[in-house]
């Protein structure tokens, strides 16, 4: 039995404002969904992040929708948990895909394909991940940063080593990574798109054997992101590298104080570069003592992130908000909820709250 899985395919992130990288997200996910076809896959399984958050377009969900009918026409079924940037109160996109048949959403309870059991655990946040049990030889995907990729990760790798899954498919990670342990694996496909400038391995998906464990990988075509590292001059360096420019996202590490931000900027578009992006280093190299005497100019602030809903996620995981302090933050940001609802329905989720 052959899966591919894939995961954090963020899919409606219109990175930079731009309706090109909007569209760059979905067709990654397409070019995974074909590779699936043409290896004949028994499976695609998917660890989270399907959507860049809770409320995609009709573009989005259209999109997503033809991938999904594709896979069913091939006979290929789609596993998948739910990851924080799509998660929802209540019924999840995934749900929806599984009412009409285009998806199984995996659960605590094993879900038998040709022989192997699959488990799945959504996106918890940091307040501990409890594993289900689990027969010998089982796989388990979930959504959860690993203490092996950053140091306050919810999951860690000696437990789910020590699980009875033979195999653990993961997602929220951006890199590619694998760890074994005998017959064991546990592994990250990566993100299917850049969804932040520093994510600069080749992005791709990953083929695994269920018999034997082998792991292959495949490339995506996805848009060229160029980088201008702080040794490098950027006007040289744009002029030598400007044939590769067009319709790339161009990426500059700025240390030289004699260069100005809005200068790299124009010379980059005017050898046609999709967007650029200029991080300001220089206040760092001098606080570092590499350049003492360079006056930096404040630094830009830029997000990287594919919105701001997103960001706010982020930021608020590491909080370890109560369910009734999750459910009055998505009350205040659901844009479904008009502004003059906000305060009636923060008051209702109040009045629900045992008396403390």
């Amino acid at each position: 039995m052959r899966i591919l899985h894939l995961a954090d395919t963020h899919i409606g992130t219109r990175q930079y404002g731009l309706e090109e990288r909007r569209r760059d997200f979905s067709q990654a996910f397409h070019q995974a969904i074909e590779i699936a076809v043409r290896e004949g896959v028994d499976a695609v399984v998917h660890a989270g992040d399907l959507f860049d958050d809770r409320y995609p377009s009709a573009e989005d969900l259209h999109e997503t929708l033809q991938a999904l009918f594709r896979l069913q026409e091939a006979g290929i079924p789609f596993l998948g948990v739910v990851g924080n940037h799509e998660q929802r109160r209540g019924v999840q996109w995934l749900d929806l895909f599984a009412h009409l048949g285009l998806a199984v959403h995996l659960s605590p309870e094993p879900f038998e394909l040709q022989g192997a059991l699959f488990y799945g655990l959504d996106y918890s946040g940091r307040r501990g991940v409890e594993l289900p049990e689990m027969e010998p030889g089982s796989v388990l995907v979930c959504h959860q940063m690993l203490d092996q990729v950053r140091s306050d990760g919810e999951l860690r790798l000696e437990d789910l080593l020590r699980s009875g899954a033979r195999f653990v498919l993961l997602g929220d990670y951006h890199e590619h990574e694998v760890w074994r342990e005998g017959d064991r694996i546990v592994t990250y496909p990566g993100s299917t798109e850049r969804w932040q400038l520093d994510e600069r391995r080749p992005r791709g998906v990953s083929l695994l054997d269920l018999e034997t464990g082998r792991l292959d990988r495949r490339e995506l075509r996805t848009r060229r992101f160029v980088y201008i590292f702080p040794d490098e001059d950027p006007l040289e360096t744009l002029r030598a590298k400007r044939n590769a420019l067009k319709g790339a996202v161009v990426c500059v590490y700025l240390s030289d104080r004699n260069h100005r931000v809005q200068e790299i900027e124009e010379r980059a578009r005017e050898y046609g570069a999709l967007a650029v992006r200029v991080r300001d280093v220089r206040e760092r190299l001098a606080e570092d003592g590499s350049d003492e005497e360079a006056e930096a100019p404040p630094v830009q602030v830029q997000l990287e992130f594919g919105n701001l809903d997103a960001l706010l996620s982020e930021r608020l995981a590491p909080l370890e908000l109560s369910p009734e302090a999750r459910a009055i933050d998505q009350v205040i940001r659901d844009p479904q909820i008009a502004d003059s609802r906000v305060d009636a329905e923060v008051t209702r989720l109040l009045d629900l709250l045992p008396n403390r």
